[in-house]
């Protein structure tokens, strides 16, 4: 008896197993030194006191990394909202607070699917890549041509009308008055130097390694991208915005794109990002 009711379970997870569709949830976790992310939250710290403003990723180019280095890629599902055309939004914010500029719902999970071929391979997992940006077809591409979420109007540069693949922003207000306030501090990572084709992408690379689909969180840690900011290069700008566009003139890009995994002056992908790790 006890003989048929162990054969009876492992074919049922043979069955379960055989009928899974090969859908992948990768789950993100938005964090504040260590606290949940939340635009109605104000987070004391030593020298000020913090409100963040936005924070908002395009994702695509996802591959799931077996243990002997083969990639395999995920294939977003379109959902009509957060997913099209092979791109995710992770959208942190939710229009709450000082996030003004962004929009009420929330998305912190991005949905896709494995070939048939990887599927069959049943392969343990133990790493995970992708890409932050847009791809360059769809990045110069008419808005209006464009599905959810990538005809999203607040994530468009003003500069170039091209996308914001990562914004992060936050207003900090000093504990001293002797330190200049500013509406903003932060950076709208997007192409530049955009003619038909861009001169810096500005696009960056995450590689993840001890990634399991089944159990790991990703962590997206919106304080590393400010730590140890010295925001003296922008005192002339008191009561405005100081922050990074982009550019190579802006304040604050040479401190910020090194932390972004960005290279400052061709816009390459370096690999050295502080924002993502696995939990």
């Amino acid at each position: 008896m006890r003989a048929l009711l162990v054969s009876l379970a492992v074919l049922a997870a043979c069955t379960e197993r055989d009928t899974d569709d090969g859908t992948i949830e990768l789950f993100f976790r938005p964090t504040v030194a260590g606290s949940y992310f939340s635009c109605s939250e104000v987070y004391p710290e030593a020298a000020a006191d913090v409100k963040p403003q936005d924070f908002r990723v395009f994702v695509h180019a996802i591959r799931l990394v077996t243990a002997d280095g083969t990639e395999h890629p995920l294939e977003l599902l379109d959902d009509g909202q957060f997913q099209a055309r092979g791109v995710a939004l992770l959208d942190f914010e939710d229009a709450s607070g000082e996030c003004r500029r962004g929009t009420p719902a929330l998305n912190k999970t991005i949905r896709g699917v494995l070939s048939e071929a990887h599927r069959s391979e049943r392969a343990d997992y133990v790493g995970l890549r992708f890409r932050v940006g847009v791809p360059p077809e769809l990045d110069l591409a008419d808005p209006a041509d464009l599905p959810a979420p990538l005809g999203e109007p607040t994530l468009r540069s003003a500069v170039t009308g091209a996308h914001v693949f990562f914004a992060a922003w936050g207003k900090f207000e000093p504990h001293s008055a002797a330190d200049p306030i500013f509406s903003g501090v932060g950076v709208d990572l997007g192409a530049d130097g955009c003619l038909g084709t861009c001169q810096r992408p500005n696009q960056f690379d995450v590689a993840l390694d001890g990634f399991d689909p089944e159990s790991s969180t990703i962590i997206a840690d919106w304080r590393g991208v400010f730590d140890g900011l010295d925001l003296r290069f922008c005192s002339q700008g008191a009561g405005g915005p100081c922050g990074c566009w982009s550019r190579l003139v802006d304040p604050l890009c040479p401190q910020l794109l090194p932390r972004l995994g960005v290279d400052l002056a061709s816009g390459a992908s370096t690999g050295a990002q502080v924002v993502f790790r696995v939990d």
